[in-house]
């Protein structure tokens, strides 16, 4: 018998997106016990890959050297109609769409990005229908509207104040539910942490270097200075390893007597959060909810304001770790942990 398909649609406009959509599959294989193929797909890249890798440049340029413009987009777009998809005209997402339904005949799709739901009501008569449009909610708290308008089956948020602000945001109640942040299974055998205690007498400090390569350098100098006997720093630059890979070198040239160590992209984000005793991150959807799921501490020094503020908010309620946006001073906090 066939395993039966089911469509995951994602869009990298930072990697919460995809990070949920692997989660997703990962437990869909896993719990199925092979009677489900998830198929990850991101139709921006499949529809036109030089228009959606310009969007998507375009908006991790403005998240990380122009916050306010961001801040004031966010808001704006929030009264809009998201059924107007005249921009789709430059990228072709829905006929990508609807040829992805057509060979896959999927009787469920699921959303980790929000546009999607819009196309999916708008279809042309003819075109294969989903039985089921489920979509999980890679934001807490303070959720976009276009999360929440898209009329899906079902909506799986992270916490209980998101679904509260789902259901605010005239979701039927009966549609949402609580399940947290799909993680990678892998996190469900993580050994429970123990609270002041660092790992093997040493003290590994892990920052994911997703900002802007002034911002990195200021956290990394910070950090180096304040670095005590025994430190281990990982920096993980993932996709702008090319991009920073000089100013790092430059920057750990200064400090000798401190292991650094410099990676690039990586799947492996389970096993180097089991590997460290706190992180240094912007409040990005993916990495907040995984440190929560990991155990371990982190330090949010960058916040897209408007998408990022509630990870923030839920950080600092499960008192899982700290806010400091300003570089020198984030950079320095692990050294309050470091010496207990």
């Amino acid at each position: 018998m066939a395993a039966e398909v089911v469509l995951i649609l994602t869009a990298g406009f930072g990697d919460g997106h995809n990070s949920a959509a692997r989660g997703v599959a990962a437990a869909l294989e896993t719990a199925s016990g092979g009677r489900v193929r998830p198929e990850v797909v991101d139709l921006f890249t499949e529809a036109a890959p030089l228009t959606g890798n310009v969007y998507k440049s375009a908006y991790q340029g403005v998240i990380n050297r122009f916050p306010r413009i961001w801040d004031w987009f966010y808001r704006w777009t929030a009264g809009q109609d998201f059924r107007d998809l005249w921009w789709d005209r430059f990228v072709g997402l829905r006929r990508a769409l609807e040829r992805r339904l057509e060979s896959a005949k999927p009787r469920m799709v699921f959303l980790t990005y929000p546009l999607y739901a819009y196309f999916l009501r708008s279809m042309d008569a003819g075109i294969h229908r989903p039985a089921q449009v489920w979509m999980a909610v890679t934001d807490s708290i303070t959720i976009h509207p276009m999360w929440l308008r898209g009329g899906v089956d079902r909506m799986f948020v992270t916490d209980s104040r998101s679904a509260r602000e789902a259901v605010a945001g005239r979701v039927p109640s009966g549609t949402v539910r609580v399940t947290g942040f799909p993680v990678s299974p892998k996190y469900a055998d993580f050994p429970r942490r123990e609270a002041g205690r660092v790992s093997s007498g040493r003290f590994r400090v892990l920052l994911f270097a997703t900002t802007s390569a002034s911002h990195v350098r200021a956290t990394l100098r910070a950090l180096l200075e304040s670095a005590g006997p025994g430190w281990e720093i990982t920096v993980a630059a993932g996709r702008n390893h090319g991009r920073l890979l000089r100013d790092i070198e430059a920057i750990t040239k200064r400090f000798p007597l401190v292991s650094v160590t410099v990676l690039g992209w990586t799947n492996g984000v389970p096993e180097l959060l089991r590997a460290h005793d706190v992180v240094i991150s912007k409040a990005g959807g993916a990495t907040t909810h995984e440190c929560i799921a990991a155990g371990i501490p982190v330090i949010l020094n960058y916040i897209i304001p408007g998408q990022e503020e509630g990870n923030a908010q839920l950080i600092e309620t499960l008192g899982c770790g700290a806010r400091e946006c300003d570089p020198g001073a984030s950079g320095a906090l692990p050294a309050l942990a470091g010496r207990r």
